[in-house]
């Protein structure tokens, strides 16, 4: 019974470091599937996720009359105009969501999106020069931003909506000597100038 017992634990331990090693723990694919955090730019992989098998199903009624704002955030109270003026709009991501991009600074845009049948807002993934594109018939958002440190890091991510979290699908990590060589994506919709 010890031996058996033995051997579980053992099967256990290498199960749960090989579910690490593959990302399937977080959501993120192994590197032998595409997700890659090479150095080197030649050797970078693209995503090979596709927006069309990340189906939505397109809301077609009336948006929320009332934002749920949180007491406490006073980014939403700063920019409710912009909310509205997206939920005008109409839906541009996952169906039923209406992307929010506000300029915040030099090479600064806050991102969130309002779900259009309840007026809930959602943080977006991402952080410092932040490029999106996103679809409204598709649940996958594709991030590109800059990890700012001493060396740049520019970072690719694909992202799926599950309908109440974003789960990375794809990350691709490369390190550039300026911010201003990671390459930006396609914007579906661009914020104000």
């Amino acid at each position: 019974m010890r031996l058996f017992l033995l051997c579980l634990l053992l099967l256990w331990a290498t199960l749960s470091a090989w579910a690490q090693d593959s990302g399937v723990a977080d959501g993120v694919q192994a590197p032998s599937q595409g997700a890659s955090t090479s150095n080197n730019p030649e050797t970078a992989k693209e995503s090979t996720l596709r927006f069309e098998d990340f189906p939505a199903k397109i809301f077609q009624k009336k948006a929320a009359k009332n934002i749920q704002i949180h007491p406490n955030d006073s980014w939403v109270k700063a920019v409710k105009p912009d909310i509205r003026e997206a939920m005008k709009h109409g839906a541009d991501f996952a169906g039923h969501f209406s992307v929010v991009l506000v300029n915040c600074g030099t090479a600064c845009i806050a991102a969130r999106m309002i779900d259009l049948r309840t007026g809930q807002l959602f943080w977006i993934p991402g952080g410092y020069q932040l490029d999106l594109e996103y679809h409204v018939g598709s649940r996958l958002m594709r991030v590109a931003w800059v990890e700012p440190s001493e060396n740049a890091v520019c970072v690719r991510q694909d992202f799926e909506w599950t309908g109440r979290k974003f789960v990375k699908r794809y990350e691709d990590r490369e390190k550039a000597a300026d911010s201003s060589e990671c390459p930006g994506l396609e914007y579906i919709r661009k914020p104000p100038q």
